[in-house]
């Protein structure tokens, strides 16, 4: 309905649409209402990229937390795949030697000890079974974490697509109201510079944002777009997932080694935002210093450098190549 309505304001802002010839045209809509509408816009695209930012840290915490459940099923059903291995050779090795043989009968000096060797020969086989249907019932409690968590990231990314459209279609009504405002700026601009008659008159409206080093994001490059995540996915391979204060423990089970010395190439990982922040090492300086280059530090979308000298920033650690 909002949309509706803001489309239907700007089509007779910009197209100066009338109402028919039987009814009192409409007022065309002052300088004063275009700016206060282009401010309403703003905030609301403010508004609305911080809902969509709130998403896009959920979508990939949901990513980090269904790639951890992977790797934890690998482990269970390789330990479960163990046991059951084990299993089948005590019951191989019970079927060659039977307990109860009339060697056991003439090596028990008593009947107690007779009794005793086959309970201890029972209890090793129930309790290797009981590990079994143990580490079994894991893999299945895990198994449904991880479904829970996968349907989890389903619907947030169903939210995140929603909250990005409202960002586009806010974006899109903001701009086309802008070029209005824009117009109207000009317009008075060249009033004024014909009423001096200084001159040729002359308007120039320029319109500039934030700058941002063009970058094609790989297939395998899943993070959302204009993030620290996203821009340092393009600069390494990054196979998994999370935020960026995520990819320290999740780099890990992946065999990436890490470190607190800064090296070239290297992905420094820190605690400059509650959900961390990644930026790539370009060089390491004779000082002890180091160069990154990094996404979303300077602003959203924009690519920035940093110098950074030991204890400048609350750092967590380097990745480094596989080890």
């Amino acid at each position: 309905m909002k949309k509706t309505c803001i489309s239907l304001f700007l089509a007779l802002l910009v197209t100066g649409l009338g109402a028919p010839a039987h009814a009192a045209p409409a007022r065309p809509a002052s300088a004063q209402d275009l700016e206060q509408e282009l401010t309403r816009l703003d905030q609301q695209l403010t508004a609305d990229q911080a809902k969509l930012d709130e998403l896009n840290g959920k979508v990939e915490k949901a990513r980090g937390d269904v790639d951890v459940m992977d790797h934890k099923l690998a482990a269970d059903q390789a330990r479960e795949s163990e046991l059951d291995k084990e299993v089948k050779a005590l019951a191989r090795t019970q079927y060659e030697r039977p307990a109860l043989t009339v060697s056991t009968v003439l090596e028990a000096s008593t009947l107690q000890q007779l009794i005793s060797n086959l309970a201890q020969a029972r209890l090793v086989s129930h309790r290797q079974q009981a590990v079994q249907l143990e580490a079994k019932n894991l893999r299945h409690q895990d198994q449904d974490i991880r479904n829970q968590q996968a349907q989890k990231l389903v619907e947030v990314k169903s939210a995140q697509d929603q909250a990005a459209n409202v960002v586009l279609q806010t974006l899109t009504l903001r701009n086309q109201v802008s070029d209005q405002v824009l117009a109207n700026r000009a317009g008075t601009v060249l009033q004024q510079a014909q009423a001096t008659q200084a001159g040729a008159a002359a308007a120039i409206v320029s319109r500039s944002g934030g700058s941002a080093v063009p970058f094609e994001a790989p297939a395998s490059n899943s993070f959302a777009y204009g993030y620290c995540t996203w821009y340092v996915a393009n600069r390494r391979n990054i196979p998994w997932m999370g935020n960026a204060i995520d990819w320290w423990p999740n780099a890990r089970p992946y065999g990436y080694a890490e470190g607190g010395v800064p090296a070239v190439g290297a992905v420094m990982v820190t605690r400059e935002s509650p959900i961390g922040h990644v930026a790539y090492v370009e060089s390491v300086n004779g000082d002890g210093s180091w160069t990154v280059s990094e996404m979303n530090y300077a602003g959203w979308n924009v690519v920035d450098r940093r110098t950074i000298h030991p204890g400048g920033v609350p750092l967590v650690g380097f990745i480094y190549g596989k080890a």
